[in-house]
């Protein structure tokens, strides 16, 4: 009996999902997993260049493994996602100057796992984010902590703003 009781209300929390509006649940975990999704330099490099965001490597080359180059492979498309939405709310230009190459700090939430990018600075940049964020305390190495309200968090580095994208 009490089997079946359960089956019953297994069936019913079916029916009911199945019934939900578009935009609900499971659309919330289509959105996250679609922006965990990893996608190769020349895809995030293409998304960027359609925004008119704008690359840098002081080694002039994108390979994930030289710490001189600027690479966005393996980046997560939520990260390319919200860094255009960052030039289009600011209306500022946009170079990205770190990725997902060697030589950042390792970490669960780090540039080798795709949820952080580093931005050049520039006043108009600089303006926005000390303006439309707030502030969130000092990073252990000195950098000025700045979080948007869905949680994104910006660092204000001595030559760049090191962005963690949640």
């Amino acid at each position: 009996m009490a089997q079946r009781a359960e089956s019953v209300l297994e069936n019913a929390a079916r029916r009911a999902r199945a019934a939900e509006p578009r935009g609900t649940r499971s659309a919330r975990k289509t959105r996250r997993a679609r922006a965990n999704t990893r996608l190769a330099h020349a895809q995030a490099m293409l998304r960027l260049k359609r925004a008119g965001l704008r690359r840098t490597s002081s080694g002039r080359c994108a390979n994930r493994w030289i710490r001189t180059c600027t690479s966005l492979e393996n980046v997560r498309e939520g990260s390319v996602r919200k860094v255009i939405r960052l030039k289009r709310r600011s209306g500022c230009p946009v170079t990205i100057t770190g990725g997902t190459e060697v030589g950042h700090a390792p970490g669960r939430r780090s540039h080798g796992s795709g949820h952080k990018l580093d931005v050049a600075l520039n006043p108009c940049l600089d303006r926005y984010i000390t303006r439309e964020f707030r502030p969130a305390g000092i990073r252990s190495d000195g950098a000025q902590l700045y979080q948007a309200p869905n949680g994104d968090v910006y660092a204000r580095e001595s030559d760049h703003w090191d962005i963690l994208f949640r």
